[in-house]
This record gives structure tokens, C-alpha cells and sequence, in this order.
């Protein structure tokens, strides 16, 4: 193995230990492509990790499918990770058959896994699943066998050893050992935060059946995960003070008690001269993972978002983001003077969070400067803070009004200010979620089958186009559909009726190919609109217009794929919807490369 190839498979599993599977899908794909088993099986576990369930399965089957002693060697571990995908369907799985069958499979395969060595890790996976199928002798008896092996070792407990055995204390009924086992995990592993997180999935499924594994959870305490808002510092021509520059010690110190009290955060935010940039220093000098979302490129942001603060906030700026673990860009278009890119940003920088939270099964925060006199206006803190807790979500606000002095007449007097502000502005975009379509082998038709397919196509169309979901605007061409609506959830599932009515059409009867499949495409952005002459209404444009379509002709028929941003606006809004990590893909037309996922229903 070269040293390069070396470096590639500490870099993937380094990202695994730092419970990023996405980055650690994206480094596989680095790689010249190989059948190395052991490499392909780091794939397959980045991809199982990451929720991208067929990719796994693929590459698994070409682990298997190598040959040699080191393929030998993995079969267990394969067999295992087959059990891994089947649990993860059990965690979508509500109770039900489908949910039965799930948990059987895995079982099933961690049985044999467990039958070729009897190791433990694959042995408390059986005997978890057989207390999930009601299968309790045999539940505790597996349990009983695995600790009997880790104790045969002589050796003190450690790594997931130590998680094991906490398991199986808890599935024997030893709920004071398993607390004091999972403990000690813990303290070994608490910055590993996808082990933690594994940990924290187990019992959540276990709690399904044994409702004192829920109690383990506080043991096992996992990485916060923060979005923040604030406002930008006080110019210093602003008439009434909100944010001035003396209060810049106060809010930093009250940052940093909260980052201080933080497990291994990850912190999303944008990057704004006065709060956003005190919140990232903060959390940079604690070590944080920190996501920085711009919501228009980098000079124009300093411009109007950074320079105003005044000398010295520049420079500042410019070292966050050189510290910061990723920079993400909302859009490449300029400001124009819309605040809608504002909103735009704060939904990704929210979405992002969620994402990041499930990965490592918690909640995410949501922390908040805020002046709470202050005008909800687009893309504004208190707009976010409000969206966030009518999503449900936990927010720690800080509040200016309290740490400032003689707010009285000037505060309202500064509350007016704002209002008349947010009265004048305008936006000439909105933020909207577009849906592409085509069909896979539509060129292929002979000339007798297309009005045939066009007909039964339009009228499937139409029929899933309509509806509670009905989009702004619908329109066809050929095999090609295009549809904008007002929210991400509304793309969502419109895109999965249209998939899910293209499935069980007969095509066969129809006297076409039974093949035909559709292939969807959702991405959501600030977009243009305005009176189309031509079809006689209200029309969309815009580079996010143009994404959507670059983003169509990479999907693989029959599935729907999202952009990243499609799936954090998703996220923020709702986050029960399975989104799989597809990896960071070219579009078509060189319209460069997006990190995209696949959509499930909830």
C-alpha cells in the first residue's frame, strides 16, 4: 500500500471518528477505484453510516465478491455490517410487518456473523434483536455468552468492548452494572463522537422493548449541536443603539459561559461582524467543529456585513474563516439588495444543525442574540428565533435589553427605526423549492409509442401534480416536468407521489417498456419571478432555477435526489423525512459539483 493510499484511509476513518460519514464517503471517492476488500469495506461502513443504504449493499457485494485470505478474513465483518444495514431499516421502521422483517434479517445476519468466531460485537447485535422479536431467553442467554467471552480475555474492558458489555448487562436485567459499564465507556470515548453516537442509536432501539435502556442515554452524553443567530454590532452612524460596541465584552463573555459548558460542539452559523463573529470565535477557541454558511459570495458579504462594524472586524473575519472546518456558500449570485438571501442563509445554517444532529443522535440548539424589540423582518434574528420554536426546537436567547443600559424611550424609539426599515425593504426574490423531472429512455420511444406514453404521462402528471401540494407552477414539455412550490416539504412530496405513481403504472399493458422510470430532482434557492407574457402568468428564473436542472440528469431513474440545500431547508422544517447521503456529485453541463442526498418518506 502506498503512502498515499494510506493517508485516504486514515483520512476516512478519522472523519468516522469524528462522526462526519459524509466527508468520510467523500474521501472514499477520492480513491482511484480498487476491489480491495478491506478498502471497499471502509466504504461500505462510511456509506452505511452516512444512510446511504444501496451504496453500502453494493460495495459490500464487491467485498464479498474478492478473493483471498484478506476477504476470508472479513466475512464476519461484512456479514455484520449486512446486519448493521438491516437494523438501520428497523430504525426507519415503524411497528408493523415491514418492521418484524427488518429485525429478523439482521438477526438473522448477525447470528451467522457471530456463529464463525463468536466475537462479541456481532453476538450482542443477535441478542439485541432477539429481544426486539420478543425472543427474551434467547436474548439474555446470547448476552450471558458474550460477557462470558470478554471476561475469558483477562484483560480490563475498553473501547466497544466496554459498550458491549453494557449492553449485555442491561439485556440480562443488570441495570446498575450496564449504568456503571456505559459510564465508563463514556469517560474512555466521550470525544469519539461517532462511537457515542452508535452507542446512543443502540438504545435507542433498545428502548423499544426494554424501556430502561432509555434511561442510559443521559450516561452516554452526546455532542451539542448549535445554530446560532445574532445581530450584527451597531454601526456607528446607527441612531439608537441595539448592539453597540461597548456591549461587545458583555455578549462574548456570555458566549463563552454557554461554549464552555458544550460537549465537542459543532457550531453552524454565519459570519457577520458583532454576534456571528463572536460566537465563532468562541467555539474556534474551544475546539468546536465550526460550519460557517455565507449567503452570497465572500467580498460582497464583507461589504455589507462585516466592514459596517467598523475597523478591526475584517481581519477578524477573514481568521474565522480560515480556522473554520468548512465554508459553505448559499448561493453564488449577488446581493442585489434582497433579503430574502438573508433567510435563505439562517434556514441552511438551521437545516445544516438538524442534519448534523441526527447524524449524532441528539437535538441541536438553537442560540440567539437578540434584542427582542426588534422587528421580525426577513432573514432578521428574531424571524429565526420564532421559526425555530415553532418548529419545536429549544432556543437560549441572550438578551441585548439586558445587558444594555437605559433602554427606555431610545429602545422605542430604535424598535420604530427598525419597523419603518423592514416596511421599505423589499425583496425581488423569494425563497422556493423547485422539482425536475424527466424520464430515463424517453428518446428511445418509436414515433407509434409517444402519443401513447404522453397521454397516460400527462394524465399521471397532472393527477399527482394537483392537490393540498398544488405547486405555483406546473409545467410540461415531452417527458419533462418542471414545478416550483412554496415550501421543501411540498416539493418533497409531490416528487414521491410522481415516483410512487410512475412505479405502479403498468407500463407492460401500455404497451411500452416496463422499465420506463422517472428520474427527480428538488433543490430550493432564492429564485426571480415575474409576469411571463408568453403563457400568460407569474413565471421563475434564476440561477437556482438552473440548478434544479443540472442536478435532474445525475439521478438515477426511478429515485429522487436532493441538493444539500433542498435537504436543510427540509430538515429545518421538518425532520422526520429520510434523507440518504448520495456524496458530492458533478452536474450536468459543467455546472460544477453538489453535494446531493436521496429522499425517502417519513
Amino acid at each position: 500500500m502506498s503512502d498515499a493510499e494510506a493517508g485516504l484511509r486514515e483520512r476516512v476513518r478519522a472523519h468516522l471518528d469524528r462522526g462526519a460519514p459524509w466527508d468520510a464517503c467523500d474521501a472514499f471517492r477520492e480513491a482511484e477505484p480498487c476491489d480491495d476488500p478491506e478498502w471497499l469495506f471502509l466504504g461500505a461502513l462510511a456509506h452505511a453510516r452516512a444512510g446511504a443504504v444501496s451504496e453500502a449493499h453494493a460495495l459490500l457485494d464487491r467485498a464479498a465478491g474478492a478473493s483471498g485470505a484478506e476477504c476470508a478474513a472479513l466475512h464476519g465483518e461484512i456479514l455484520a455490517l449486512r446486519g448493521r444495514l438491516w437494523k438501520d431499516a428497523l430504525h426507519r421502521s415503524a411497528s408493523g410487518p415491514s418492521a418484524l422483517a427488518a429485525a429478523a434479517r439482521a438477526r438473522d445476519e448477525y447470528r451467522a456473523a457471530y456463529a464463525l468466531a463468536r466475537e462479541p460485537f456481532p453476538g450482542i447485535n443477535a441478542a439485541t434483536l432477539s429481544m426486539l422479536l420478543g425472543e427474551q431467553e434467547a436474548a439474555r442467554a446470547l448476552a450471558g455468552e458474550v460477557e462470558a467471552t470478554l471476561a475469558a480475555r483477562g484483560v480490563p474492558l475498553a473501547g466497544w468492548d466496554l459498550l458491549t458489555a453494557a449492553e449485555a448487562a442491561l439485556l440480562r436485567g443488570d441495570v446498575a452494572a450496564a449504568r456503571d459499564r456505559y459510564a465508563q465507556a463514556w469517560a474512555e470515548a466521550k470525544h469519539d463522537t461517532g462511537r457515542i453516537a452508535s452507542a446512543r442509536r443502540q438504545l435507542r432501539l433498545l428502548a423499544r422493548a426494554l424501556p430502561a435502556a432509555a434511561d442510559m442515554l443521559p450516561v452516554l452524553r452526546a455532542s451539542d449541536v448549535v445554530a446560532f443567530t445574532g445581530h450584527m454590532i451597531d454601526a456607528h452612524d446607527r441612531p439608537d443603539p441595539r448592539f453597540p460596541a461597548a456591549l461587545e465584552p458583555a455578549v462574548a463573555a456570555a458566549l463563552r459561559e454557554r461554549v464552555a459548558h458544550w460537549h465537542a460542539p459543532a457550531v453552524f452559523a454565519s459570519a457577520a461582524c458583532g454576534a456571528d463573529i463572536l460566537m465563532l470565535e468562541a467555539a474556534l477557541d474551544a475546539g468546536a467543529e465550526v460550519n460557517v454558511v455565507l449567503p452570497f459570495p465572500r467580498d460582497e458579504f464583507v461589504r455589507t456585513s462585516v466592514a459596517p462594524g467598523g475597523e478591526g472586524w475584517g481581519k477578524r473575519f477573514d481568521t474565522v474563516l480560515s480556522r473554520a472546518s468548512r465554508v459553505i456558500l448559499a448561493t453564488t449570485e449577488g446581493y442585489l439588495g434582497d433579503d430574502v438571501l438573508y433567510e435563505y442563509a439562517a434556514l441552511l445554517v438551521e437545516g445544516l444543525a438538524t442534519l448534523r444532529a441526527t447524524q449524532l443522535e441528539t437535538a441541536p440548539l438553537l442560540v440567539a442574540v437578540l434584542e427582542p424589540g426588534s422587528p421580525a423582518h426577513t432573514g432578521g434574528t428574531r424571524h429565526a428565533v420564532e421559526r425555530w420554536r415553532q418548529a419545536g426546537g429549544t432556543a437560549d436567547v441572550i438578551d441585548l435589553s439586558a445587558l444594555r443600559a437605559g433602554r427606555g424611550a431610545a429602545g422605542a424609539a430604535r424598535a420604530a427605526a427598525d419597523a419603518a426599515k423592514e416596511r421599505a425593504s423589499h425583496s425581488r426574490r423569494t425563497l422556493k423549492s423547485m422539482l425536475f423531472a424527466d424520464i430515463a429512455g424517453y428518446s428511445r420511444l418509436r414515433d407509434e409509442e409517444v402519443p401513447r406514453f404522453q397521454r397516460i404521462f400527462w394524465d399521471l402528471a397532472a393527477r399527482e401534480l394537483a392537490g393540498a401540494d398544488e405547486p405555483r407552477l406546473a409545467n410540461t414539455w415531452g417527458d419533462a416536468v418542471f414545478a416550483v412550490f412554496d415550501t421543501p416539504r411540498q416539493a418533497a412530496a409531490c416528487a414521491l407521489r410522481l415516483r410512487d405513481a410512475m412505479r405502479t403504472t403498468d407500463w407492460r399493458a401500455a404497451g411500452l417498456p416496463e422499465t420506463t422510470a422517472i428520474r427527480i430532482a428538488l433543490h430550493a434557492a432564492p429564485v426571480f419571478s415575474g409576469h411571463d407574457p408568453v403563457i400568460g402568468r407569474e413565471n421563475y428564473f434564476g440561477a437556482g432555477v438552473t440548478r434544479a436542472a443540472r442536478i435532474e440528469p445525475v439521478t438515477p431513474p426511478g429515485l429522487v435526489y436532493a441538493s444539500e440545500a433542498f435537504a436543510a431547508t427540509l430538515a429545518a422544517q421538518d425532520a422526520s423525512w429520510s434523507l440518504e447521503y448520495v456524496g458530492t456529485l458533478k452536474l450536468a453541463k459543467q455546472y460544477g459539483e453538489s453535494r446531493l442526498y436521496r429522499v425517502e418518506g417519513r
